[in-house]
């Protein structure tokens, strides 16, 4: 691996790295009013007034909570125009410089080498996927430092399990990877199998604990203990439906799903959800997802390796962003990958919590083989990512393993 700068290789230097590429990609839009196209500045707006987790006037579980509740503070102080929107847009900037200085103290959790810490600090940094969400009111900047953060405490197993919790109320869709993360726990070395199962417990509970009470509260007011959102069944069926295999499984190479199709599916979806209870409306959207999957498991299968090859996909779409930002991005991503493969035939991958970043990599993968994906939305998982790059700039067996007490305690 090329040396690194020695300045590098302080968790400050590539948080400040990171701060001034978001300063550069946000500094246009500040000022500006918010790009919000999920509605959590209405829901933080209804919080800041004592009103409760509502959207317009009624009571919802449709988005997931955490970040309207961060952004609660910001719309009582700044109200919701571009004054928040300057607000809003510098925490994005400081939780992406967080990411960078937490996923390098999380290389050095799971025994990487200072130069490759340094190396996933300076990943993180610069990654463009996730870089260019700062400038949206959207999750992904904050589910990536909550990633970030687990990642960084993972020989702390309830403070682990705590924070993917707290990640799974930001993007319900890492949820999967937190469960196979709590299963390597519990089978993967160093301990006895009681003190992997005591790892487990503690991770296990932890995580459960914010989910439960985001539960209860829609127990109590919605009337059933939805765990994370009435949203799965209509991201479910967004992905697996008659007019998207359509448009984009049966249409030209490449297509993008928009148009007519697209529009009547919207039109349809959102009036016949209007009528019902949330959760009502999204069992129903639900069950009609899984049962078009019954009847077209070809078709599934097919459908999910392409939105495998999406998520994973060197660049974004092409027809929706300039060639250059497509090229930029390739040229960074080959590379990337090609470390990632590296890193994953790494022996120490099968302990604890050297397993962790590939527990949250393959969770998300397999949520997003089945529900509506793009490239944007695997930018929660760069901290994972960059820790198996810059393991992959090392020779297997080269980094060391946290010893047993730091991994089980």
């Amino acid at each position: 691996m090329p040396r690194l700068s020695h300045a590098l290789r302080h968790p400050l230097a590539v948080a400040g790295l990171a701060l001034i590429v978001r300063v550069m990609l946000v500094a246009p839009r500040l000022g500006q009013p918010a790009e919000d196209p999920d509605n959590y500045v209405p829901l933080a707006a209804a919080l800041a007034a004592g009103e409760g987790f509502q959207l317009q006037g009624r009571p919802t579980a449709y988005r997931p909570p955490l970040y309207p509740l961060v952004l609660a503070p910001l719309v009582a102080a700044f109200g919701t125009g571009p004054a928040f929107n300057t607000a809003a847009l510098t925490l994005q900037i400081l939780l992406g410089a967080a990411t960078a200085a937490l996923t390098h103290q999380a290389a050095r959790t799971i025994g990487l080498a200072p130069p490759a810490a340094a190396l996933a600090g300076l990943i993180v940094a610069l990654d463009p996927v996730l870089a260019v969400q700062a400038r949206s009111i959207m999750t992904e900047t904050l589910t990536a430092a909550l990633l970030a953060a687990a990642l960084a405490t993972a020989t702390r197993p309830g403070l682990c399990g705590l924070i993917l919790g707290l990640a799974a109320l930001a993007r319900p869709s890492t949820l999967a990877g937190a469960a196979l993360a709590a299963l390597a726990a519990a089978t993967l070395p160093p301990g006895p199998l009681p003190r992997r199962i005591l790892r487990a417990v503690k991770l296990s509970l932890a995580l459960a604990l914010p989910l439960s009470v985001w539960a209860l509260r829609n127990a109590l007011i919605l009337g059933e203990p939805i765990l994370t959102t009435t949203h799965g069944g209509y991201t479910l069926y967004l992905a697996n439906n008659p007019e998207y295999y359509a448009d984009v499984l049966h249409g030209p190479p490449g297509a993008v799903w928009s148009g007519p199709n697209q529009l009547r599916f919207f039109r349809r979806v959102n009036t016949e959800a209007a009528q019902l209870p949330e959760p009502v409306a999204d069992r129903l959207l639900r069950d009609r997802a899984l049962r078009f999957i019954a009847e077209h498991p070809i078709d599934f299968v097919h459908a999910a390796l392409a939105r495998l090859c999406r998520f994973w996909a060197l660049a974004p779409a092409p027809g929706v962003y300039p060639d250059p930002l497509r090229l930029t991005t390739a040229a960074w991503t080959l590379p990337l990958w090609i470390l990632t493969l590296r890193g994953l035939c790494h022996r120490p991958l099968l302990t604890w919590p050297a397993a962790l970043p590939v527990a949250l990599i393959l969770g998300l993968t397999l949520v997003h083989s089945v529900y509506w994906t793009d490239l944007r939305m695997r930018a929660p998982i760069v901290p994972a990512i960059a820790l198996l790059a810059a393991r992959g700039t090392s020779r297997p067996g080269r980094q060391s393993v946290p010893s047993e007490a730091a991994a089980s305690c």
